[in-house]
C-alpha cells in the first residue's frame, strides 16, 4: 500500500519555527533535480508515522496544498536529542525515470551453524549499509544477507557475495569488503578482558601516584 503524507506550504522561518513546533508542526523542505527548494510544514505525528514505515528507502506520495503531488524519499529527519521529537525533515523529490543513489541497510537472515549448532564463535557484522544505484521504483528497503552457509570459524560473506535485486547496482564498494564473519569466541573473550583491564588501569595508576 503506497505511503502518503499531506503537508502545507510554509512561510515561517528562523526563530519563528519554535512556535510552529509547539503547535505540533514540523518545518521541512522539499528539493530535487530541476526544481527549487520548497519550504513546507507537516504534522509531527504523521511525519513520525511515515518515518517508522518508510525510513530512507521507501517512496512516499507527498501532497502539498496548492502544489502538484510529488514522489519523495525522506533524506533526513532531525530529532531533539532530549525528547526525540522531530525538528526538521528533508524530502528529496525523485524523477521516476532517472536513477538515484541511496544507502540501503544490510539485514542478516537465517542462522549460522557455526554459531547456533557448533557454538564455535559469534557473528560479527562489520558492514551495515551499502550505497546502491537504481531507478526509484527499484530501490529495495533492505538487502538480505543469508548467514546459513557460515559453518566454520572465520567463514565470511563479502560485498561480492551479496545478492542484489534486479536493476540495482552497488556504488563505490569493494567486492572483497567483509559484511559479516564468524569470529572465534576467544577473540570476544580477549576483547572483554582487555576492556576490563583498561577500565581498572586508571584507578591503579592513581594509587601508584599517591604513593
Amino acid at each position: 500500500m503506497p505511503l502518503s503524507l499531506t503537508a502545507r506550504p510554509r512561510e515561517t522561518a528562523g526563530h519563528h519555527v519554535k512556535a510552529l513546533r509547539r503547535a505540533g508542526q514540523v518545518p521541512a523542505v522539499v528539493y530535487g533535480h530541476h526544481q527549487s527548494a520548497v519550504s513546507i510544514q507537516a504534522d509531527a505525528k504523521e511525519i513520525d508515522r511515515i518515518w517508522q514505515r518508510a525510513g530512507r528507502t521507501h517512496l512516499v506520495d507527498l501532497r502539498v496544498e496548492g502544489q502538484p503531488d510529488r514522489r519523495v524519499l525522506i533524506r533526513e529527519l532531525q530529532r531533539n536529542p532530549r525528547n526525540g521529537r522531530p525538528l526538521h525533515a528533508d524530502f528529496f523529490a525523485v524523477n521516476l525515470l532517472e536513477k538515484l543513489t541511496a544507502e540501503v541497510p544490510l539485514v542478516l537472515v537465517g542462522e549460522s551453524p557455526a554459531v547456533t549448532d557448533l557454538h564455535l564463535g559469534s557473528l560479527l557484522q562489520t558492514l551495515n549499509m551499502v550505497k546502491v544505484e537504481c531507478l526509484p521504483n527499484d530501490l529495495p528497503p533492505q538487502i538480505a544477507v543469508d548467514v546459513s552457509g557460515l559453518g566454520a570459524v572465520e567463514d565470511s560473506i563479502t560485498v561480492g557475495d551479496l545478492t542484489l535485486p534486479s536493476g540495482v547496482t552497488l556504488v563505490s564498494a569493494e567486492d572483497s569488503e567483509v559484511v559479516v564473519k564468524v569470529a572465534p569466541l576467544r577473540v570476544r573473550e580477549e576483547a572483554d578482558e582487555a576492556a576490563e583491564a583498561g577500565e581498572a588501569a586508571p584507578a591503579g595508576e592513581a594509587e601508584a601516584g599517591e604513593g
